[in-house]
């Protein structure tokens, strides 16, 4: 590993409570999730591949990236997504606002 990297993790384990490993595991938890992410890595693609991987995870189960391993309760989660409040848009001369 490059010493920039080493460094930064050290000072990331130095000013946190976690340890090196557990560092490891969340950037690769959050990693999954983030669309800066899949877009580098969907520069390095093999030919035959059209998709990537789907993490098996949500990014609110921190136990994943916390522990060394952990077992998912899925049967306790609901599949139903949880829609944003939705704030009606109206048309002012030709600009849209909004009110909270």
């Amino acid at each position: 590993m490059d010493d920039v990297y080493r460094d930064y993790l050290e000072k990331l384990a130095d000013v946190t409570i976690l340890d090196r490993n557990q560092l490891f595991r969340l950037a690769l938890f959050i990693a999954a999730h983030s669309e800066d992410f899949k877009q580098v890595i969907s520069e390095y693609k093999k030919e035959d591949v059209t998709r990537l991987p789907v993490p098996s995870w949500e990014v609110w189960e921190d136990g994943y990236w916390i522990n060394q391993t952990y077992k998912s309760n899925k049967a306790d989660v609901t599949s139903k997504s949880i829609e944003p409040e939705r704030i009606p848009l109206k048309s002012v001369g030709g600009v849209f606002s909004f009110s909270l």
